[in-house]
């Protein structure tokens, strides 16, 4: 069955792909929508250079519910899934360097 598109997703799997070329990270993998990962709040497993995997939850920040507030009904949802990145899709056919910028830092400081 053919992937939804989902630009959130799209914009993290891009900027994985670049910090795997630059071996800041072992890989990825991106789950299908519907899967059993998927089901348990994880759309990308990011394989560390130290041999772990972080977990990882996308979401679009539309500007109508804050951060902090997906975070926490996510949280409430996947307590074991922590990590959780909202992209800011409006801004990728304006600002798409500023976007996958803020996208980047925000995955590094989640790999330390």
């Amino acid at each position: 069955m053919p992937r939804q598109p989902n630009l959130a997703e799209d914009v993290i799997e891009e900027v994985l792909r670049k910090l795997k070329r630059e071996s800041v990270i072992a890989g990825f993998l991106r789950n299908r929508s519907s899967d059993r990962l998927d089901s348990e709040g994880i759309d990308f497993l990011i394989f560390l250079l130290s041999g772990f995997a972080l977990p990882l939850q996308v979401k679009t920040a539309n500007g109508r519910y804050p951060k902090e507030e997906k975070l926490r009904e996510h949280l409430r949802k996947h307590p074991c899934v922590k990590f959780l990145i909202c992209v800011q899709t409006n801004l990728f056919h304006s600002e798409r360097d500023r976007l996958y910028k803020i996208v980047e830092q925000e995955l590094k400081s989640m790999l330390k």
